[in-house]
C-alpha cells in the first residue's frame, strides 16, 4: 500500500490503528485484530497481502503525516485524517463492488487457480505443447491439473471465454480491461501489476483491488450457475468463522454453559471465549445466541456505565466490582452486540436482526 492507498482506509471521525490494518492484510486473525477490523469496516482486507512485512505501512503513514494529510497518535499508533486529508482522499479511486463477499471465499487461492486455469486452457485450445506455466504453489498446480483432466473438451476454450465475458460484463469496463490484462495465455504473457498501474495511472494496490473484484465476480457466477470454473472453485468457499469456533458455538447453543463447553471440548475457557468473539464478529445479529450469554442484569449494568462512542469505551474505566463480576470477554461481546443493533426484548438480549 502506498500513501495514496492507505489514505483510502482512514477517516477523520475515527482514529485507526496502523497495526490493525497491517495485521488484517497479513491475515493475522487475533480477536483484537478482527474486532477492530469490524469497527473500521475493513474485514474484507483479511489475508489480501500475507507476504507483507511487519512495519511495511509505516513509510506510507509517515508520508501522510508529513504531508499534513493525517495526524498520528504515536502512543496508540493511531492515524486520523485531517481536513486536507479528507479532500485528498476524495480523488477518483476504485471502490470494489464485491468486497462484502470476499471473506466468504479463499480469494487468494481462487486467484491462483483461475489464472493458472485460464493459461492452461488457452494453451490447450491452441494445441501448444511447450510453455512455461505460471509460478504457483503445489496445491494450486494439483487442483488445476485434476480439474483440467475432468473438464477438458474441444468446447472448453469457448466455454471458458463465455464465463469470463459474462462475469466481467457485470463490472465497469476498466475492471474488465485490468483483469484481462493480468491474464496469461497463448501468445499473451500478461502484464504485471506495475505495468497495468502505470498504463492506467493508478497504484499497484488499486489494480489489485480491480483484479480481485473481477475474479470474485467470476467466482460468484460459477457458484450460482454451472461454468467451467464451478468445480475448480467449489472447495474454496468457506465460512469466515473457523471450524473450531463453529463447533464451540454449536456447543454453547446446546448448553449455554461456557465452562461445560470447555470441559466437553477439552479446551481452555479462554479459548471458548475467543471462539465466541470470533463468531460474534463475523455473524449477523440473528446468527449468534447473545441471549444465552448476555443476561439482562449484565446489559443493564453495562448500559449504565458505558456511554458515548463505542470506540472510546474502556474496560478499565468500569467500576472495580463490575470488573470483578464480569470478565473482559463480556465487555467485548456487549460492545459487538450493541454495534450490531442489539437491544433488550422482553428483558432478554435479542438475537434477531
Amino acid at each position: 500500500m502506498e500513501a495514496a492507498d492507505l489514505i483510502q482506509v482512514l477517516t477523520p471521525q475515527q482514529a485507526r490503528r496502523l497495526r490493525v490494518i497491517e495485521n488484517l492484510l497479513r491475515g493475522k486473525k487475533t480477536v483484537s485484530t478482527l474486532y477492530w477490523g469490524q469497527r473500521y469496516q475493513l474485514l474484507p482486507l483479511i489475508g489480501l497481502d500475507k507476504t507483507l512485512d511487519r512495519g511495511a505501512l509505516d513509510a506510507s503513514a509517515r508520508s501522510l503525516v508529513t504531508g499534513g494529510l493525517a495526524t498520528l497518535d504515536e502512543e496508540n499508533d493511531q492515524l486520523r485524517l485531517t481536513p486536507a486529508g479528507v479532500i485528498a482522499a476524495q480523488r477518483d479511486y476504485y471502490r470494489p463492488q464485491t468486497a462484502d463477499q470476499w471473506i466468504q471465499l479463499d480469494l487468494m487461492a481462487a486467484r491462483q487457480r483461475i489464472l493458472l486455469a485460464v493459461q492452461v486452457v488457452s494453451e490447450y485450445t491452441h494445441a501448444t505443447r511447450r510453455y512455461y506455466p505460471l509460478m504457483t504453489d503445489l496445491a494450486t498446480r494439483q487442483a488445476v491439473r485434476a480439474w483440467f483432466q475432468r473438464v477438458k473438451s474441444d468446447q472448453l476454450g469457448q466455454q471458458l471465454l463465455q464465463a469470463l465475458t459474462h462475469a466481467l460484463e457485470q463490472l465497469p469496463e476498466e475492471v474488465a480491461v485490468v483483469t484481462t490484462s493480468l491474464l496469461t495465455g497463448y501468445q499473451h504473457p500478461g502484464l504485471t501489476r506495475e505495468q497495468v498501474a502505470q498504463a492506467h495511472q493508478q497504484t499497484a494496490w488499486e489494480v489489485t483491488l480491480m483484479q480481485l473484484d473481477g475474479l470474485m465476480q467470476i467466482s460468484q457466477d460459477a457458484r450460482v450457475a454451472e461454468t467451467p470454473f464451478t468445480s475448480l472453485l467449489n472447495s474454496l468457499w468457506q465460512s469466515p468463522v473457523t471450524r473450531s469456533a463453529q463447533l464451540t458455538l454449536e456447543a454453547v447453543r446446546q448448553t449455554g454453559d461456557l465452562d461445560r463447553v470447555a470441559a466437553q471440548r477439552r479446551i481452555k475457557l479462554s479459548t471458548v471465549r475467543e471462539h465466541l468473539l470470533e463468531a460474534a464478529i463475523f455473524l449477523p445479529l440473528s446468527g449468534f445466541p447473545y441471549e444465552q450469554i448476555l443476561t439482562p442484569e449484565l446489559c443493564r449494568l453495562f448500559a449504565q456505565n458505558l456511554t458515548g462512542a463505542i470506540d472510546d469505551w474502556q474496560y478499565t474505566s468500569l467500576p472495580a466490582d463490575l470488573q470483578q463480576q464480569y470478565d473482559f470477554f463480556y465487555f467485548r461481546l456487549y460492545a459487538i452486540w450493541i454495534e450490531k443493533g442489539g437491544v433488550l426484548v422482553d428483558g432478554r438480549a435479542n438475537s434477531e436482526s
